[in-house]
């Protein structure tokens, strides 16, 4: 980090009670969020649940996942242009650029997906701003995390964001592109690696003007092909791979897999409320492993269009608040 970094920290005056709430209209739009969105001042936390909502393609989680934390308590590690946001109800803090990259719903889903055993080495292939790494990390003390990410930017808010949540120790954030692996990660090193690479291949969909997101969402640093290589290289045999995709992709996401052999294991759709397509799919391979494909019921993220959030998303959000697992060693 350098000096200019460290001291560039940007002040709010807004009362510590307040959260910062963008509030979308469910369903499916034809465009990104933009102007459309409405932000609203919650003082109630419970009406944070109402806030998650669904957007080509991805659950944005500026109110249930990023309420803006206390803006009195900034940091020196967040400069101008970045928020310090509550990372859910799980007492962590991320780092996101205020107008560019934000962490959507996806982290979460993934993160609750993943579900890491004990002592597991776990790969976060495309870190971003490090919430998953976080979320995992914090969840069980016995877990080693290696985030990687190619974005600079976004590199350091995830390396920043550790060290704010005192995880230094057992979270590592490496900056470098998957396509290069070989020269910064051994072969076969993780038992675990999770990933939500970019859904859009270039020439489809509208890139956003945003350099972040745009790189984010659109396969500008690495195709699906070389995601797939990149975890196919790391994971030990018989390894687990976890990944977040968009639905419409899902036949090439299989295909890919098993052309390197990662055999599908377990495929999770998740729809916005019942009667709707799919629009995402969690899917979890094993490196090497047996032909076998378990397809569990679908996950909705609403009871209705417009409605409450299903029993299900409150269950998987309310898990973020659990106590973190205590060590056997302690």
């Amino acid at each position: 980090m350098t000096s200019t970094q460290s001291i560039c920290v940007k002040q709010f005056d807004v009362p510590s009670s307040t959260f910062q709430v963008n509030k979308r209209v469910p369903g499916f739009p034809t465009q990104e969020p933009g102007p459309a969105a409405v932000s609203l001042a919650l003082t109630d936390k419970r009406n944070i649940l109402e806030s998650i909502v669904f957007c080509w393609g991805l659950y944005y989680s500026n109110g249930a996942m990023s309420g803006s934390f206390e803006r009195r308590r900034i940091e020196p590690l967040v400069c101008e242009g970045e928020s310090l946001d509550a990372l859910g109800p799980s007492g962590l803090k991320v780092i996101q650029s205020v107008k560019g990259f934000r962490h959507s719903m996806d982290a979460l889903l993934l993160a609750h997906f993943a579900a890491p055993r004990p002592a597991e080495r776990v790969l976060d292939l495309g870190c971003g701003n490090g919430a998953i790494a976080l979320l995992l990390a914090h969840r069980d003390p016995r877990l080693r995390v290696v985030g990687l990410e190619i974005q600079p930017t976004l590199a350091s808010r995830a390396r920043r964001g550790t060290a704010l949540n005192g995880l230094g120790d057992r979270v590592e954030i490496v900056e470098g592109d998957l396509r290069r692996i070989k020269a910064m990660l051994p072969p076969a090193g993780f038992n675990l690696i999770i990933c939500n690479p970019p859904y859009r291949e270039v020439g489809r969909g509208r890139l956003s003007p945003d350099p972040e997101t745009r790189q984010a969402k659109h396969e500008l640093s690495a195709t699906l092909p070389e995601v797939i290589a990149a975890i196919r290289y790391a994971l030990v045999p018989k390894g687990r791979a976890c990944l977040i995709y968009h639905a419409s992709r899902l036949a090439d996401l299989l295909t890919h897999l098993r052309a390197n052999r990662l055999e599908p294991k377990s495929l999770w759709s998740v729809h916005s409320f019942p009667g709707a397509d799919a629009e995402l799919v969690l899917v979890e391979a094993r490196r090497e492993g047996r032909p076998g494909l378990r397809i569990p019921p679908p996950l909705f993220i609403y009871q209705a269009r417009g409605g409450a959030l299903s029993p299900a998303m409150e269950e998987i959000y309310r898990g973020l608040a659990a106590p973190p697992l205590r060590s056997e060693i302690a």
